[in-house]
């Protein structure tokens, strides 16, 4: 019988970290684990809300952050130097 009621306590403890899990969704950010993919674009929303670039120079660089197209430097994006 010892070994039914440890099956039953591993359930229900998996049960409980998951229901944490799934009401806490934003506990990963709180200790840090959360690492944005989109990095480059929570950085120029930063600074457009900042007031550090104009709406134009947003719109403009979001387009080219989205669309991997050339850089004004001529640089080539990872997308645009699998072609």
């Amino acid at each position: 019988m010892m070994f039914g009621e440890l099956i039953l306590v591993l359930i229900v403890s998996g049960v409980v970290v998951w229901a944490i899990i799934k009401v806490v969704p934003d506990w990963q950010n709180r200790i840090g684990l959360d690492r944005r993919e989109d990095s480059a674009e929570e950085t120029l929303r930063q600074r457009f809300a900042r007031g550090e670039i104009d709406a134009e120079e947003y719109e403009r660089s979001l387009e080219v952050l989205r669309s991997g197209r050339l850089s004004e430097y001529g640089r080539m994006s990872e997308k645009g130097a699998a072609k």
